[in-house]
């Protein structure tokens, strides 16, 4: 149980407020008992004091102590040796056994035991109004537990939206403020939904329309009869297709829409793939690759080709000789290039569009956000160096 939720701390309330009742009917019930023994001694101590002074013969104190409800006790012996002493004073003792007292007179030449019939006992009616407050008590526990139950549930549900789930509800017919927050958090989700679906279909609609001339000028440049500029333009058609292709999954990704399609592939297949998305005329003279292992490892090719293809062309762009090398081992890919090291922490460059006003110019703003993300995805982690002038980004598999 979390000590720190409201339900552990009105249980705690309630457990100290059950704790404290019993506590005060306790020492109750004990001042009463000792108000009626105080009572039971005076009474006795009237008694002793009228068979002292009126010198009543020892036969006629039984017949005289009947009067008042007492009889006669046979198996004194009994009580002696187990009910509790009240009082010990001249000329009689009081004990107090199986709730009932007990008179002992104590005269010279005279010593017995009566019963005392009267009854002394509490009213049954303190036990009963004890027992309707524990009860009524516990309702209000009850009650109260009750009512957290919706805040469970909302928080069920605001961890599956955190979690990427759109398609919670929480509306609630009830009028406390938890039902409040609960309508106010659906209709912000439902809000989210549509401001979400608009800006899919407006990144759908302009993709899509965007393709269509991208299409018609690869068409056209094959119709151009010089051979370099006709592939300088299919070139940049093609680049422009990738390009699209990947704001296709990069929304996806962002928006948690993306279902990973993992199965195993070669390093090398993706560092392929990752340098083909570049584009590049001289990949040889640009890109050096050192393998010493062929290693298979799990994971989603396109996603995974996007992040060493992102790593890739930060690297060209920001290397002081826009090289880049690229080293397979055992338990990681590394992207290393010449550069001086980053000026920030890590961590900020994991940010859409952080705060290195060079790096936004540049085009780095949604970068390393959108690397992190598609790793965070895989679950593997990401990790950043600089060491003897070359900036080392390692993403780990194993």
């Amino acid at each position: 149980m979390n000590i720190h939720s409201l339900r552990s701390k009105i249980t705690f309330i309630f457990f100290l407020a059950f704790l404290l009742l019993n506590a005060f009917f306790f020492f109750y019930i004990q001042n009463i008992k000792q108000n009626i023994d105080t009572r039971v001694s005076l009474s006795y101590e009237k008694f002793s004091s009228y068979f002292r002074k009126s010198k009543i013969k020892p036969r006629d104190i039984e017949s005289y102590l009947k009067n008042f409800g007492f009889i006669n006790q046979k198996n004194a012996k009994i009580i002696f040796n187990h009910a509790r002493l009240v009082n010990d004073a001249r000329g009689y003792q009081s004990f107090f056994y199986e709730e009932h007292y007990y008179y002992h007179v104590q005269r010279k030449h005279y010593k017995h035991l009566f019963k005392d019939l009267n009854n002394y006992g509490n009213s049954p009616i303190i036990y009963a109004i004890f027992a309707f407050i524990l009860f009524l008590l516990l309702l209000v526990y009850l009650w109260l537990i009750q009512s957290l139950k919706p805040l469970q549930s909302l928080q069920k549900n605001i961890s599956k939206f955190a979690g990427g789930d759109l398609s919670i509800s929480c509306k609630s017919d009830k009028k406390d403020e938890i039902a409040i927050v609960a309508n106010e958090f659906d209709n912000a989700v439902t809000q989210i939904n549509l401001l979400l679906s608009s800006r899919q279909l407006f990144l759908r609609t302009v993709m899509h329309e965007l393709k269509t001339p991208i299409a018609k000028g690869r068409i056209v440049s094959s119709l151009i009869e010089d051979e370099i500029q006709e592939k300088r333009l299919i070139f940049i058609f093609e680049k422009l297709e990738y390009l699209i292709n990947d704001f296709a999954k990069i929304e996806e990704v962002i928006s948690n829409n993306y279902t990973l399609r993992k199965q195993n592939y070669q390093t090398h297949v993706i560092i392929d793939k990752a340098i083909q998305m570049l584009l590049l005329d001289t990949v040889s003279e640009q890109i050096k690759i050192l393998s010493k292992h062929s290693i298979s490892i799990n994971v989603d090719l396109d996603l995974l080709a996007m992040v060493l293809k992102n790593l890739l062309d930060n690297a060209l762009k920001y290397s002081t000789n826009h090289q880049a090398l690229v080293i397979i081992e055992h338990k990681y890919i590394a992207v290393i290039s010449k550069g001086e090291p980053l000026k920030q922490n890590i961590e900020n460059y994991f940010k859409p569009f952080h705060n290195e006003i060079n790096m936004k110019r540049q085009g780095m703003g949604l970068g390393l956000y959108i690397i992190k993300s598609i790793l965070d995805m895989h679950q593997m982690p990401f990790e950043y160096s600089h060491q003897e002038g070359n900036n080392i980004f390692r993403v780990l598999y194993s």
